[in-house]
């Protein structure tokens, strides 16, 4: 009997190795054969290859922070949560991101105190390397980051693995429904989860984290709107003059997909012929996209500027407004009077409202939203934003928002109750990641 009880233990202890060398592989495979169609569409290059392959200089082994995000959106979200664990703690902070525009403003707001670099590949023998430069104390994982390899091997060295922000969409949530067996190893590997409401800590729950890790701590997407005061500044002494001078209204568009861009230039087009006092500023999510979308532009009659590398804006009558750069919305959102946020109209699932709102502005967004399903449910409650279901409920809102600067005011004022009410998502994030980081240093 304990000769069977050993060559079982001896059995699965070598299907177990071989499960990870297949994972190993399959990742392998399907990589080589997505990597031309990356490099085609522009979603990497050769040096953020390297990077992923673990070819990157890392200045000292002092232990390290290191965090996980995935696009802009999550760049600009942990930017309060950085400094707060800057003010409290001096280890070395690494970011790591996953989308080429993502790590561009990554550098930007955090190359002068962190290092900043691309995700790693989850193979093993890559992220062995990569671990060993990093040197975490902690692997910090921004909403919903599960990378089987990467929290297997990080588990083993003894490295705590925290879940912060996390959320899984309904796409996400069908996929791993699939391999809920996988999911639930995975899971139980992490010290702590935080999650963003009660409909993800159900989905967590499901996928088989543990309840006792888990923890409803809010969305820190209302703490993570943040720019550089004195960029700001220079945006407005730059823009505002060419913007406003007339007494024109400003309508900005951002993180616009396909076809939502066609959709809003055809809706304005209609509305200019009666209030050409309205000037539009359109950004795109994926910057790649502006040549496309100086074609619809041109199509419909319009000339498109790029606010980057124009010096001129709206000095003719047709002119529309295009942002080129990365991390430039913020501020055009601070300059506007009202705002539309895009991949809510498309199939995208919406972007973060709460850009403009921090700034006050109203805002418009479509009837997609289910990425951010906590924050439409406030803002609608609040009243502190206008969904719509069609280009012409669009045409009527944007109508009534020029016509009503009563209805903008009071847009406006709700738009601070929605932030006054959502200050303590922060804290409870942070304290998820304080207590294993305290209990950490007093075993060391």
């Amino acid at each position: 009997m304990l000769m069977f009880s050993i060559m079982y233990e001896v059995f699965c202890e070598i299907a177990r190795a071989l499960a990870w060398v297949v994972y190993d592989s399959v990742f392998l495979l399907v990589l080589f054969a997505y990597l031309p169609f990356y490099f085609h569409r522009n979603k990497i290059t050769f040096s953020a290859l390297k990077e992923k392959l673990g070819f990157f200089d890392c200045p000292g082994q002092a232990e390290s922070v290191w965090i996980q995000v995935v696009s802009v959106g999550e760049v600009n979200m942990i930017s309060n949560f950085i400094q707060r664990l800057r003010k409290d703690y001096d280890y070395r902070i690494v970011i790591t991101t996953t989308t080429l525009t993502g790590n561009k403003v990554a550098k930007e707001k955090y190359s002068h105190y962190a290092q900043v670099m691309f995700f790693p590949f989850d193979v093993s023998w890559i992220l062995k390397k990569i671990v060993a430069k990093i040197n975490p104390a902690m692997f910090v994982a921004v909403e919903t980051e599960i990378w089987p390899n990467l929290f297997r091997y990080l588990y083993k060295q003894e490295v705590p693995i925290v879940i912060i922000n996390g959320r899984i969409s309904d796409q996400a949530f069908d996929r791993y429904r699939y391999i809920k067996p996988l999911t639930k190893k995975i899971l139980n590997l992490c010290d702590g989860i935080g999650v963003q409401n009660s409909l993800y800590e159900e989905r967590f729950l499901y996928l088989g984290a543990p309840a006792q890790k888990l923890v409803i701590s809010g969305n820190m997407k209302f703490e993570g709107v943040s720019f550089d005061e004195e960029k700001m500044k220079q945006f407005r002494n730059t823009y505002e003059p060419m913007i406003k001078k007339s007494g024109n209204l400003l309508f900005v568009c951002g993180c616009t997909h396909e076809p939502e861009e066609e959709l809003i230039v055809d809706v304005y087009k209609q509305i200019y012929k009666i209030y050409p006092e309205l000037k539009l500023i359109i950004a795109p999510r994926h910057p790649e996209r502006v040549p496309e979308v100086e074609r619809i532009l041109s199509s419909r009659g319009f000339l498109p500027r790029r606010l980057m590398s124009q010096e001129r804006l709206f000095d003719k009558e047709n002119d529309i407004g295009v942002i080129d750069g990365v991390g430039q919305l913020v501020y055009f959102y601070n300059m506007a009077d009202f705002c539309f946020v895009g991949g809510s109209f498309s199939d995208d699932g919406g972007h973060n409202i709460l850009e403009p709102i921090f700034f006050l502005k109203p805002v418009i967004f479509g009837p997609h939203m289910e990425n951010f399903p906590d924050i439409e449910k406030l803002v609608l409650k609040e009243e502190a934003g206008l969904k719509v279901y069609s280009s012409r409920e669009l045409k009527d809102k944007i109508i009534s928002l020029i016509k009503d600067e009563t209805l903008r005011k009071n847009l406006s004022d709700k738009c601070l109750k929605v932030f006054n009410e959502e200050r303590k998502d922060l804290e409870n994030n942070f304290k998820i990641i304080n207590n294993l980081l305290s209990r950490a240093r007093k075993n060391a």
